[in-house]
This record gives C-alpha cells, structure tokens and sequence, in this order.
C-alpha cells in the first residue's frame, strides 16, 4: 500500500501529468452535467424517442469520422494543441445548448461533443503512452480515468440539482465556464511536443518493440480485439445508459433530481473501479478485465430491464458504473500496450472510431426499438449486443479460429 502510494505521489508531482488529470476532471465534469440530463431535455423540445436515439447517434457518427484523422494529427502536430483545442468544443457546444429552441437544432452540438471527446479522453490516453513509462501506464491510466469519474460524478449532481432549481440552460451556462477552465489548466500544464518528456526518467520504457505501422494497424488482432470491446461499451453507454434509462426511471415517476443523484453515484462507483483495474492491469490482463467488464455490464443491463423499485435500479447503475470504469481503464491500458509512440495517435484513433460505431449505431437501433416494443425491450437487447461482442473479442483473442475440438474420452465408473 505504501510503495503504491509512493507511485501516486511521484507521477502526480509531475506537472504535465497533474494537468492532465485536471483537464480531462473538468472534461467529464462538462460530460456529466450535459449528458444525464440530455434526454429529458430533448424531450422538453418534443423530441420523440427516436429523435433522441438519433441525437446520440450523430454524436458517434462524428467520431466515427473525426477519431483516426484527429489521432493522426495529435501524431503530426503534438497532443496539447489537440486537447485544449477539444475543451473549447466542449465549451462551445454547451453555450450554444441555452439558444435552443427546436430539437433538430440540437445535431450541430452533438456533433461538436463528439469531436470533443474525440480530442480529449481519447487522445489523452496516447499522451499517458508517450510520457509515462511502460512500469506505470497501467497505474496512471487508472488515475487519469479515475478523474475522469469523479468529473462526471460531480457534473451529474451539479447539472440536475442546477437544472431542477433553475433551467436546462443554467446547467449549460455552468459546463461552459467549466470547459474553459480546463482548456486553460492544458494550456498551463501540458507538454508541447519539443518539450514533452519520454518516460520517467527512473523507470525509461523506450519503445524498443517493433509495432505495427499507422495503416498495418488495421490488421492487428489486438488492436482489433480492443476496438470490438469499446464499440460494446459505447454501445451500452451511449445508447442505453446516457440516451434511455433517464427516461425510463422517469417512467416509473422518479424526479429528474433523484436521477441526477443516481447518474452521481454511478459515476463515484465507475471512478472507485479504475484506479484498482489500472493497478491490476500490471498482473491481471487487461483483455480478461475487459471481458469480465462487459459481462458484469450485460448482467447488470437483464436485472435493470426487470426492476421498478428505485433503491434497486440505483444499486444496479452502481453496479453498471463499476464495469464501465473497469472496462474504461483496461480497453486504454490494452491499446497503449500494443502501440509505439509514432503510431499511438492511430492506434487510439481506431479504438475511438470503434467505440464511435457503438454510439451511432446502438442509440438508433434501440431509439427504433423503444418506439416500437417500449423502454423495457431496450435493456434485453442491448445485453444481447454485448454478448456478440463478447464472443468476437474471444475469437480474435483465439487468431481468429475456432479452439481446438478437444478429443472426448469414455470414462467407465467401476
């Protein structure tokens, strides 16, 4: 416990890696504040649930484009110009939210908190991969992310108790300022690329392993294993969690301030998962601690689907954010394993656009499905997307062949 506190200390006392646990704090504070509370808020335009299904989708349309070609330029042009660049989209796009009027109005903002998350939690991760030697990503991943949990956690219960007590548009009054100030913090403490330090210089990790080039990435295993586990957890977060179960916990008659302090809790619970699953990711492999996520998820989603009582469905999108940040830490600890500094941006990028495809596709399909069989079916079927990720990160895991068929043998009791 102490040589693991040490640790803290030391990658927290580097001024670069300081600021980028702030940035990216107020990053998921801006998320948190505009995300539990966007459904309600649509529907307070006269939304109808596939609009709002389609809302989130164009949001994982835009990283669908944007994530390779942005990775690409934080590899060309340097992370911190890219990151600060992401907090002001995050800010702009929660000050155009109060001028809204019409629903419609609403898809050049996603798109811009697409590109946002983009450029900041994503590219994020290659800038731990190029600072921080291999001996701590794992732990500094799981601190990175653990900020980032606590952003959300503290956005949810500002944005709905501001919100509930004022408007829709004091909340996104409040995750603008919150957004500028995190582009000053990166533009404060983050390393420019002639000043970016390699590694820790008590613990040098240079990339000595050759890695795939930008474009053979396409065909890692690896690479691709992760990208089928992110495209199931933005599936499940995108197009159930942060589109549907707001409404659906509505539907059942909690206040929009009760699910403001779910959405918090689930985000603490998310964020006291990280930092362990980063610290385990050194032992335990980070692709079995994606597995083991993403099916503690699914289970969580089936007993969801079946639950009225809201002490319940609080206790289980506890449990639901405790995957998520378990799946947080490992799905980035894996992709930074398997890249090099010149091709990390892309690598990330890949993984982006994956976790891009899952939110575009999985809030239209279920917005589809809410509309035609209700709130409830959504649950089931998201489960059962999960489970055919599951089984295709299993394949790639195996080389993309089936196991071996084991030789059955006759046993004779006596």
């Amino acid at each position: 416990m102490k040589n693991a506190l040490r640790r803290i200390g030391a990658v927290l006392s580097r001024k670069e890696i300081l600021a980028l646990c702030l940035m990216i704090l107020t990053a998921d504070i801006v998320a948190g504040i505009i995300q539990p509370s966007f459904s309600l808020f649509a529907t307070s335009l006269s939304a109808s649930l596939t609009l709002i299904g389609s809302l989130a989708a164009v949001e994982g349309l835009t990283r669908i484009v944007a994530s390779v070609p942005v990775g690409i330029l934080s590899d060309i042009r340097g992370r911190k110009d890219v990151m600060t660049g992401g907090m002001l989209c995050f800010g702009l796009a929660a000050f155009l939210f109060t001028f809204v009027q019409n629903p419609y109005w609403l898809f050049p903002m996603r798109i811009l908190i697409g590109l946002a998350m983009v450029a900041t939690f994503f590219v994020g991760v290659a800038y731990i991969g190029d600072i921080v030697s291999e001996r701590d990503r794992g732990l500094v991943i799981g601190l990175y992310t653990t900020f980032m949990g606590s952003g959300f956690a503290v956005g949810s219960a500002i944005g709905g108790q501001v919100a509930s007590q004022w408007s829709y548009a004091a909340s996104f009054r409040v995750a603008a300022l919150v957004a500028l100030a995190g582009c000053l913090i990166g533009r404060w403490g983050l390393a420019s690329p002639e000043g970016m330090p390699k590694a820790d210089p008590a613990n040098p990790a240079p990339d000595t392993v050759d890695r795939p080039s930008r474009w053979a990435l396409l065909r890692d295993r690896k690479i691709a294993a992760a990208s089928i586990a992110n495209l199931g957890n933005n599936m499940w977060y995108s197009g159930l969690v942060a589109s549907f179960f707001a409404l659906y916990a509505d539907s059942l008659g909690i206040g929009q301030a009760a699910i403001g302090t779910m959405f918090a809790l689930r985000a603490l619970m998310s964020a006291s998962a990280r930092l362990p699953t980063g610290v385990f990711s050194s032992r335990i492999s980070p692709r079995k601690l994606m597995i083991a996520a993403l099916g503690l998820a699914a289970a969580a989603i089936v007993a969801i689907s079946g639950s009225q009582d809201a002490a319940l469905l609080t206790v289980l999108l506890a449990v639901e954010g405790v995957a998520y940040g378990m799946f947080l830490t490992s799905g980035q600890a894996y992709v930074t394993q398997n890249s090099s500094e010149k091709n990390r941006g892309a690598a990330v990028g890949i993984y982006s656009t994956a976790g891009g495809i899952g939110s575009t596709g999985g809030p239209f399909i279920l917005g589809l499905i809410a509309q035609q069989w209700g709130l409830q079916a959504v649950f089931w079927a998201m489960a059962l997307m999960i489970a055919i990720c599951v089984a295709a990160v299993l394949w790639l895991a195996n080389g993309g062949k089936l196991p071996p068929r084991r030789q059955s043998t006759s046993v004779v009791s006596g």
